[in-house]
């Protein structure tokens, strides 16, 4: 039986409209069926791909034979995010593979999906001009608001000492702590932007920021730290990366509740890179991910985890992932988040080399 009769049996105009290079690929890993924008993607024919192969795919190959051998080998669907392509083709850098068994003749079906680098520096400048507007607003009011409430916490407590009943004193001085907690955050925004940056050992900040966490809010979660320790020293700021992935965590486990359970991850990816605001091309090949286990990032707020003062939590004030975003700007590299195909919500991080940037 042709292990391909099944595809060639969905109408044309539905493969076609598919956004994604599908491919079939046989039991001894040649592609024997070409679908939806693999030409277009790869750019190559259909003759010339049929029959070769899969190891040969432009970019690609080597990633999407042994994803197709270990899905073949296992009988089970897996699926591989963020492959550099290497060299790139046109704008696209990044792909993500997935790879399928198929039929009962060790058949593979092989889909791809670019993605181009321009969403990067699109996510970027918005995070930086988020970041941006909430530096004006903070210098303008954190100043004027934090001297009355010292005057109405200080007025509060000398009344608490002449009453029998405190609560209500009590109320009035945690609320004007809430809101001082709150221009405290909003002060970071306008802090200088200039900030020394140096050799960082990622793997000392992450290691500082889950023992914080173990220590306090994440006291019942799990962790999984799952770090690759041949990774060189990122550049960036000690204390600026322990705020950036301390909120980040933090963020994690009160998103998944009470049964938190969070891999933090660390690689090596190639192929990344950049634009920078001079033009010059910034490699970030340093890669954090958080996952967690909660109910992922709702549609309605996908695309803004990182506008100031828009939060998915109940009494959120929607800063602490902005601030996540200034400060991974500052330090030159990009910060995203998404749905993980297994549940939850992942966030990344990409960093440079320290040694790249002394180059």
């Amino acid at each position: 039986m042709d292990s391909a009769a099944g595809l060639q049996n969905v109408p044309e105009d539905i493969l076609h409209g598919l956004t994604q290079a599908i491919v079939l690929v046989d039991a001894n890993d040649q592609i024997s069926g070409v679908y939806a924008q693999t030409e277009a993607i790869f750019e190559r024919s259909r003759e010339g791909l049929i029959g070769s192969p899969v190891s040969q795919l432009r970019g690609i190959g080597y990633a999407a034979a042994e994803l197709v051998s270990r899905s073949r080998a296992e009988d089970t669907p897996l699926n591989s995010y963020d492959v550099s392509c290497m060299p790139p083709i046109g704008d696209i850098e990044l792909m993500d593979l997935h790879a399928h068994p198929y039929g009962d003749e060790g058949a593979v079906l092989l889909s791809v999906q670019p993605r181009r680098i321009t969403a990067f520096l699109e996510k970027r400048d918005h995070m930086e001009a988020a970041a941006r507007s909430v530096a004006g607003l903070a210098s303008m009011l954190a100043h004027e608001i934090k001297n009355p409430l010292s005057g109405i916490r200080g007025a509060a407590q000398l009344m608490g000492r002449a009453l029998e009943d405190k609560k209500l004193t009590e109320l009035i001085c945690k609320e004007v702590d809430r809101i001082k907690n709150l221009v405290d955050e909003l002060e970071t925004f306008s802090s200088p932007t200039e900030q020394q940056l140096e050799a960082v050992n990622i793997h000392e900040v992450l290691d500082h920021v889950l023992n914080v966490a173990v220590a306090g809010f994440g006291e019942k979660c799990s962790f999984r730290p799952r770090f690759d320790p041949s990774l060189p020293s990122v550049e960036g700021n000690f204390d600026r990366l322990i705020q950036v992935f301390l909120n980040l965590i933090k963020n994690a486990v009160e998103a998944a509740g009470p049964d938190a359970d969070i891999s933090v991850t660390t690689a090596y990816r190639h192929g990344i890179w950049l634009r920078g605001a001079n033009g010059e091309r910034i490699r970030l090949p340093i890669e954090i991910a958080i996952h967690d286990n909660g109910p992922g990032i709702p549609d309605d707020l996908k695309g803004h985890l990182f506008d100031p003062f828009v939060s998915g939590k109940e009494g959120g004030t929607g800063l602490g992932l902005a601030l996540v975003a200034r400060f991974v700007s500052q330090m030159g590299g990009t910060v995203t988040c998404d749905n993980h195909p297994k549940g939850g919500a992942v966030f990344k991080v990409q960093l440079a080399m320290h040694e790249d940037t002394r180059l």
